[in-house]
């Protein structure tokens, strides 16, 4: 869904700058090269317009290319000698690069929108540092010539590290990390922040110990560093004592509590404001998730003619409670009469039964089997298989 969201907001995007760059960009005709690949490993490719290049070292790089890697690592280089690495399972969007004679008019705008990637400014003069724009599903990042990695997860969530000089070993220079929630600056080696949505605030930059560049890849995301994971609970300890909604969780937090915390803080009626989204079990290989994802396919048999003015007015539930439920990772509640079974792992799943309904719901999933009845369990039949 994130990266169906970019490509929504880069065609708008790139429909704008196109134009601009019809009108004002003479020194520039599109379709020239704005750089090239000099390393390749394992599986990748660039995708312009609805093909799919080869991707061997020395392939030109273009602007609106689209690059990617699966089981495979990319490294480009731009004419002003700025350096863009995708690790494995990345996918980043070539927005705009226009070199003028004149380095404070040259733009650069790259959007990160999975996976781990490093960018490196470069060591020429075609291009002003500052107008370099790199965003992510949840950040901006304004550089001021510097050396940085982004690490997405699938959810659009960002981690941003600042690297060190690679020959002197001290900071880099200094970056901004920012959205409609606020702004951390990065300004020592290894400095680093987290950002869970765009309208949450940055996490407070925090040194790590004990890395290197070569260290930084998709696992950080899903198993953070000890004083990363330490930033987030704090900056999100405050929010925890009020009303829990998508953008007030600690994503981390259910995979650490025997009890179910959502479930236990609930007062009164479980509505769709109360789903935590981010309740189901994080902390797995986001390698094998992106690489083993499958749709759920759910089999819908409707026996069952309607209510009518016999409707019952309300539902009984066997196999499972109002609310969230731990083992089976269903959000069941009642919304505008109907009962609604909302569960986001791997695919969502949003079933919807109306006033009067009666069946049952039968669920194999990974590390879960079971039936769910509702009315009198007869009627509606829905059986729901995900391999």
């Amino acid at each position: 869904m994130i990266t169906q969201l970019f490509r929504l907001i880069r065609k708008t995007l790139l429909t704008i700058v196109s134009s601009c760059l019809l009108l004002s960009y003479s020194g520039f005709a599109h379709g020239e090269p704005i750089g090239d690949i000099v390393e390749n490993k394992g599986v990748t490719s660039v995708k312009r317009g609805d093909s799919r290049l080869e991707t061997d070292v020395g392939t030109d790089i273009n602007i609106y290319d689209e690059a990617e890697t699966a089981n495979g690592r990319m490294l480009i280089e731009f004419l002003d000698e700025e350096k863009l690495s995708l690790t494995e399972n990345s996918l980043v969007y070539i927005d705009e690069a226009y070199y003028d004679p004149d380095p404070s008019l040259s733009k650069m705008s790259i959007r990160m929108v999975r996976g781990t990637s490093r960018f490196s400014s470069g060591v020429g003069n075609r291009i002003k540092k500052a107008n370099v724009d790199v965003a992510t599903p949840t950040a901006n990042i304004t550089m001021r010539g510097t050396d940085f990695t982004t690490t997405i997860d699938e959810l659009g969530r960002t981690m941003v590290i600042l690297l060190p000089d690679e020959v002197t070993g001290e900071t880099s220079g200094e970056i901004l990390v920012w959205n409609d929630g606020g702004e951390t600056i990065l300004n020592q080696a290894y400095a680093a922040t987290t950002v869970a949505s765009y309208e949450a605030s940055p996490t407070k930059s925090i040194v790590v110990q004990g890395i290197t560049p070569s260290m930084i890849d998709n696992m950080f995301i899903v198993n953070p560093p000890p004083a990363i994971r330490q930033a987030m609970e704090e900056s999100y300890s405050d929010e925890q004592n009020q009303d829990q909604g998508i953008l007030d969780v600690d994503f981390l937090e259910f995979n650490e509590l025997e009890s179910d915390a959502l479930q236990d803080s609930m007062e009164g009626d479980f509505t769709e404001l109360d789903i935590d989204y981010l309740s189901v079990d994080f902390l797995q290989d986001l390698l094998d998730v992106i690489e083993e994802l499958v749709k759920t396919k759910v089999v819908l048999v409707d026996k069952q003619a309607g209510g009518g003015a016999d409707a019952l007015a309300g539902f009984s539930l066997k196999g499972a409670t109002v609310g969230f439920n731990k083992d089976s990772q269903y959000n069941i509640f009642e919304q505008d009469g109907d009962l609604v079974f909302f569960r986001d792992v791997n695919g969502v799943i949003n079933i919807i039964i109306t006033a009067g309904g009666s069946g049952f719901i039968e669920t194999s999933v990974d590390g879960y089997e079971g039936i769910i009845t509702f009315g009198d369990g007869d009627g509606i039949e829905i059986v729901i298989r995900q391999n």
